[in-house]
């Protein structure tokens, strides 16, 4: 699970949105077209097989870890979760799982 730590941030966000899109279990078209459009694929897919086999907790750990190895500030982080926030509208729909795991981010976002 550390291979995390040497992400760069492009892969770090491309993380973020996988994490999003897949927090209500149910990865749409939508989602997935606006992913692939902010990331390229060998970025997804690196990202998809180091994290698939990863628990919830496993999961909000690297953001925690990798926010404090990475020293952002508060506004960097702002922005990634309004980002975030951009993969969970794309479809239309913020349900109330999905708007429960961004409540959790904002909590472990903030500084």
């Amino acid at each position: 699970m550390t291979k995390y730590k040497d992400w760069t941030q492009d892969e770090f966000r491309a993380y973020l949105f996988l994490y999003a899109a897949d927090s209500n279990f149910e990865y749409h078209e939508e989602e997935k077209s606006f992913i692939e459009s902010k990331f390229d694929s060998d970025t997804l897919k690196k990202i998809k097989e180091q994290t698939d086999d990863l628990n919830d907790y496993q999961r909000s750990q690297i953001i925690t870890e990798y926010i404090k190895i990475n020293d952002y500030d508060q506004n960097q982080l702002d922005n990634m979760l309004k980002q975030v926030k951009e993969v969970y509208l794309v479809d239309g729909k913020f349900d109330q799982y999905e708007q429960s795991i961004f409540n959790m981010l904002t909590k472990i976002m903030k500084l």
